[in-house]
């Protein structure tokens, strides 16, 4: 077996490159995703693996053989995943190898590549990921190395410098976005539907607007109450739904939900007892919540994360201005990773020559041993060993870090 066959590679798609109707069907859930590591790790030319999804990419981190096409594997992973083909939209994958996959998977991990810069909550992401893949025996040594240094990459660049401050998540930048809708009201009523991070984050934001109620809504109606009783408010089982539309001023909803819980026929019902009240609704979700076109009703305000990207990308003064400190940050921990990445990288046990090195000295013994006293055969046996067990601690001075 050849040294260094192997290569770090990711395949993925982001929100730079495909809007959310294009990435929806390839949104793996919690639900999803132990089985997804499993059989992504287990597929021909697969060493390792991890796969990052989140509302706004869905990134497949591998070790592979160099043989393989890391999109094909991609490809192959979802027609017997989902049944999707993947063909049409193979444009739309960036694929980054050994170094380069390296730095992407930094600036992920340091907020440089979110649709908010410098957001926060990706790092929590990154590290669900990484502990799901660890809980089906995906990830290996290359990746463990990997993504435990991208973990000290995104803590530092959110310590040392002004990237990380202010609005920093969707739901920080939902909120702001909401603010003059909000602070102008008398007394809005805001429904959160569905309880996970992605809400508590925007609860935490609407803390500020003490002249706002609160109602949660949620599958599981304790976990709403629960909710509900922390913050002085109301709490809901979902089908309570189509009543709360006609009585609240906003909704923000974020479930893990495969369909849409607030459908077209739903709407038009509000629609029909609202008046003239407006109402306005933010999809933080992936798949989304709510099934409705926008602007098909007057007086419904319908943002997704279309619209908070679009709001996003003109809040990014202050922070650009912290991205050379963050890239040094990044250039060094780069560095520090391709010290040991250059050498695991040529290492034969890593690559497989121990077993090849063994099957070699078992059939050159073979050919002499039959003819030896057993105290011989014993002292060649053990002499044999211990030189490809010196063999295979050579390391090879050469670097592939940037192929």
């Amino acid at each position: 077996m050849a040294v260094g066959n192997w290569h770090l590679m990711v395949c993925g798609v982001n929100h730079h490159a495909t809007i959310v109707e294009q990435r929806e069907p390839l949104q793996l859930g919690r639900e999803d995703i132990a089985s997804a590591h499993a059989q992504f790790s287990r597929m021909a030319g697969v060493k390792e693996a991890t796969i990052v999804a989140t509302c706004n990419r869905i990134e497949f981190y591998a070790v592979t053989d160099k043989t393989v096409d890391i999109f094909d594997l991609v490809a192959r992973f979802y027609s017997r995943f989902r049944q999707i083909d993947l063909s049409s939209v193979r444009d739309s994958f960036y694929i980054r190898k050994n170094k380069h996959a390296v730095v992407h998977l930094f600036r992920v991990a340091a907020g440089i590549d979110s649709m908010v810069l410098g957001e926060n909550q990706i790092l929590g992401q990154l590290k669900e990921a990484y502990s799901s893949a660890c809980a089906v025996k995906a990830a290996g040594k290359v990746l463990h190395r990997l993504f435990h240094q991208a973990f000290r990459v995104g803590k530092q660049v959110r310590t040392d410098t002004e990237l990380g401050k202010g609005a920093c998540s969707i739901s920080s930048a939902t909120i702001e976005m909401l603010d003059p809708i909000i602070a102008k009201a008398s007394s809005p009523v805001i429904l959160l539907v569905g309880l996970n991070k992605m809400i508590s984050l925007a609860v935490s934001g609407l803390q500020k607007y003490e002249h706002a109620r609160l109602v949660f809504a949620n599958r599981t109606v304790e976990k709403a109450r629960q909710f509900a009783r922390k913050y002085n408010a109301e709490a809901h089982p979902l089908s309570a739904l189509p009543s709360l539309l006609t009585e609240v001023d906003i909704v923000i909803t974020c479930t893990g939900a495969t369909d849409p819980i607030i459908d077209r026929e739903m709407i038009t019902r509000t629609v029909a007892d609202r008046s003239d009240r407006p109402l306005v609704v933010v999809d933080m979700a992936i798949p989304r919540d709510v099934d409705f076109a926008k602007g098909s009703h007057d007086g419904i305000c319908l943002y997704d994360l279309e619209d908070i990207r679009q709001f996003v990308s003109n809040r990014q003064k202050e922070r650009e201005q912290a991205l050379p400190r963050a890239e040094e940050i990044i250039d060094r921990k780069l560095a520090e990773f391709l010290y040991w990445f250059d050498h695991v990288r040529h290492e034969p046990l890593y690559n497989g020559l121990a077993e090849y090195f063994e099957q070699v000295r078992q059939k050159e013994v073979a050919v002499v041993s039959g003819r030896l006293p057993d105290s011989d055969r014993e002292a060649l046996d053990m002499m044999t060993r211990r030189l490809v067990d010196k063999l295979l601690q050579i390391k090879i001075r050469t670097s592939a870090s940037d192929e």
